[in-house]
């Protein structure tokens, strides 16, 4: 299981918490994220370095919002510095909203997701492989069935899954609660 830490701009939250960290969840990452890992009443930046000094892969959701913030600019360095010419993997770029990318990732060219359309599925492909994770479906038809097993346990429906190879029902239970 990789540790993935997940750089994004808040203005970006709700697609990430909806979209991508179940994707990354679902598909065995162990995700490292502000809203699972920072408490209230200690040093930002402290938490952010810490978390992400722990991580073996880097994504950073990009977009002119995250571009804008001291935060997530603070975390794009320190993920780049430990791979600045690309060559190793450990950050993977997600364009979400089409904007320039920043010459520390344009002039070493790497391949990045393209999510501006989030149901590509050979782009969520790339990232998920990118992460080492895998859904064994591909990830829109994945969340287009979780979205239907929640509007189904919304209204308070019954719902029967069907479940091959090795389920993780609890997880999988406790992920669709949140």
């Amino acid at each position: 299981m990789k540790r993935v830490f997940v750089s994004y701009s808040w203005a970006q939250g709700d697609w990430v918490w909806d979209r991508l960290y179940p994707c990354l969840v679902a598909g065995g990452a162990e995700v490292l994220i502000d809203r699972r890992r920072f408490v209230a009443g200690l040093a930002l930046f402290d938490q952010i370095d810490k978390t992400q000094d722990s991580a073996e892969i880097h994504v950073l959701v990009l977009s002119q919002d995250y571009l804008a913030s001291a935060a997530c600019r603070h975390e794009m360095e320190r993920a780049i510095a430990l791979d600045p010419d690309f060559q190793h993997g450990l950050v993977i770029p997600v364009l979400r909203i089409a904007c320039d990318l920043p010459d520390e990732i344009r002039h070493p060219n790497p391949l990045y997701v393209n999510l501006t359309n989030d149901h590509d599925s050979e782009q969520w492909d790339l990232l998920l492989r990118g992460c080492e994770a895998d859904l064994g479906a591909n990830a829109p038809d994945w969340l287009e069935a979780r979205e239907r097993v929640r509007g189904y346990l919304r209204r308070s429906q019954s719902v029967n899954l069907v479940v091959t190879g090795e389920p993780k029902r609890r997880e999988f239970l406790e992920r669709i609660r949140e």
